[in-house]
């Protein structure tokens, strides 16, 4: 009997925790409890999978290169061109340093970054909770989970993804403490970290002072003079003052080591060329006329809503939100889907919200199960779910080709070597043509702004390494199809095939471009004899001035050819092979 009344003791505390736990969320009962956190068990699962199986993206390898160049001494601008401001970069060469020259760095590095993930989905939350409640917060991170185009992006390892976590954190203090001395200090050193990171952060802040202008404008009309006008200009220029310093601290570091210039240009003047966009021209109108009816919309919001703080966080919120994208559509030249990490958690907390408003009316008018369940956030989290699985299916490891790109590209290279590559891709050597091949790139060469001097460098450089990326110049590529073999695992080396001359003879004539060691070889790896420019030859490395050279073949038939001696010596072949060198 005493054991019977224990059990039934100790029941009715556990469902009082869940029942607590459904209280403090907002939540509809236990069943939306358990259904919340199945989503998100799934969610954290998910993202941990897709870490380490995503392809990867041309600006992870850019970004790790240059971190891996902070590493060894060299420094950004100067050595290493990058178009980006150099927080991120300088931030994560201590942890480069730790972990060292793998083939998996990459991959490290995404779990490196992915406590930040944490950081945006708690920032999700808490913006929801102080606007709306609780719940639209929690609904708002599994929503914003699962959208596929948030999912991917934000598993990357690029600055975008210290950048909107910073962002994310300056909203909830405003939110959270209104616009005050401390506030914005507090908010403004963050805006301040995102400047650091990115120049991109130009439109967060100009959405933030309008977003703040207007809302203070519209949900105080009716006592405008009763603000504390002096204490919030005190404040906000407060606000601004410390957002400009971490930026004004980096420009006086690189202006103080001789390196203003160089950063000038590369993250300044290369990044604005006059013309140049990814989107039509009429795109300009999007902000003058979609930003007015925002404006509209929440001038009717605030006069149907209560009088308190949330009607202000809301307005806020709803014009930041209206604000950013119709002026990144207007105005930014190359618009990428990494522009919108810093947007759509904001974005998901109102459509949570707008959500959960519209299956809470369809509640209260007794509607069908079905359709309150449709149109509830669940549902459209496993939408974004399955869409996410369609798109990129975890069993397929995307992130394979890159990880065995920088295996063989450790194997083949020793530290000196130069490599010609689009972005940095082979992470660990230096790059012979320093400017990353991207579309302002591309443009100022096509304008004649910048030289296309790809091959001269590579001659300069005795660069005997190289990728063939579809994005390099045409100039650049057809030098590599020339002087350059594949080897697999995406990577090319000096030198050429062997075809017989017309004269019938059995010399071979075969043009060098990289001065460097060369071998001769067979497909069928036996020996090579016969006469290297006049001179008996059995197979050793020869080293090879730029220029025609011929071979006189006095033994095998098996195709030939001329190959960087260093990666026939460490097991590379231009020859198909069944298995890469490194297995």
């Amino acid at each position: 009997m005493t054991s019977v009344n224990r059990e039934a003791e100790c029941r009715p505390p556990q469902l009082g925790r869940a029942q607590r736990l459904v209280d403090h969320l907002g939540l509809s009962g236990p069943a939306e409890l358990i259904l919340a956190f199945a989503l998100l068990v799934l969610l954290i699962a998910f993202k941990l999978t897709n870490t380490a199986r995503y392809k990867f993206d041309t600006d992870e390898s850019q970004h790790l290169h240059v971190i891996w160049g902070w590493a060894r001494g060299f420094v950004q601008y100067r050595d290493l061109c990058d178009n980006h401001m150099p927080l991120f970069q300088i931030l994560f060469a201590p942890v480069y340093g730790l972990i060292g020259d793998r083939p998996g760095v990459l991959l490290c590095m995404r779990f490196v970054l992915l406590p930040l993930y944490g950081v945006v989905a708690w920032s999700t939350y808490r913006i929801g909770a102080l606007a709306f409640s609780k719940r639209v917060g929690l609904w708002a991170v599994i929503m914003a989970g699962f959208y596929p185009g948030y999912h991917f992006c934000s598993l990357e390892f690029r600055t975008d993804n210290l950048w909107a976590p910073l962002w994310l954190l300056s909203v909830v203090i405003l939110l959270q403490n209104g616009l005050n001395r401390r506030s914005a200090c507090s908010a403004g050193i963050l805006m301040g970290l995102c400047f650091g990171v990115s120049m991109k952060t130009t439109l967060l802040l100009i959405s933030v002072v309008v977003g703040g202008t207007l809302s203070t404008w519209l949900v105080n009309r009716g006592k405008l003079r009763l603000l504390p006008w002096r204490e919030l200009a005190f404040s906000a220029a407060l606000y601004l003052a410390t957002a400009l310093l971490v930026p004004a601290i980096i420009i006086l570091a690189f202006a103080s080591a001789g390196l203003w210039p160089a950063f000038c240009y590369w993250v300044f003047e290369n990044n604005v060329l006059p013309g140049l966009r990814n989107h039509p021209a009429w795109w300009i109108f999007i902000l003058p006329v979609s930003f007015p009816l925002v404006v509209a919309a929440a001038a009717w919001l605030v006069r149907r809503a209560p009088t308190g703080p949330a009607t202000s966080r809301r307005t806020f919120l709803f014009l930041v939100w209206g604000f950013y994208v119709p002026a990144l559509w207007s105005f930014w030249p190359l618009v990428t889907r990494q522009d919108y990490l810093p947007y759509q958690p904001l974005a998901f907390v109102l459509y949570s919200a707008l959500l959960l408003f519209i299956s809470n009316r369809l509640v209260r008018k007794e509607a069908g199960t079905t359709i309150r369940l449709l149109i509830g956030p669940a549902p459209v989290a496993v939408s974004f779910f399955l869409i996410a699985l369609l798109a990129h299916p975890f069993w397929v490891d995307g992130a394979k080709p890159e990880t065995d790109l920088l295996r063989s590209t450790l194997q083949l290279t020793s530290p000196g070597d130069f490599v010609l590559d689009q972005k940095g891709e082979t992470v660990f050597r230096q790059r012979a043509f320093a400017p990353i091949w991207e579309p302002l790139v591309m443009e100022r060469i096509r304008r004649g702004l910048m030289p296309d001097n790809a091959a001269q460098r590579c001659l300069e450089t005795r660069t005997c390494v190289a990728t063939k990326e579809r994005d390099m110049s045409e100039q650049a590529t057809r030098f590599v199809e020339r002087y350059y073999l594949s080897v697999g695992t995406q990577l090319y080396v000096a030198g050429s095939f062997l075809e017989g001359s017309a004269s019938g003879d059995g010399t071979i004539g075969f043009e060098i471009a990289i001065p460097a060691a060369y071998r001769i070889v067979a497909k069928n790896s036996g020996p090579v004899q016969g006469s290297l420019d006049g001179t008996p030859y059995a197979g050793e490395a020869r080293a090879l001035a730029p220029g025609w050279h011929s071979l006189s073949q006095s033994a095998n038939a098996s195709p030939l050819a001329v190959v960087w001696a260093q990666a026939i010596d460490r097991g590379f072949s231009p020859f198909p092979r069944n298995t890469p060198p490194h297995s």
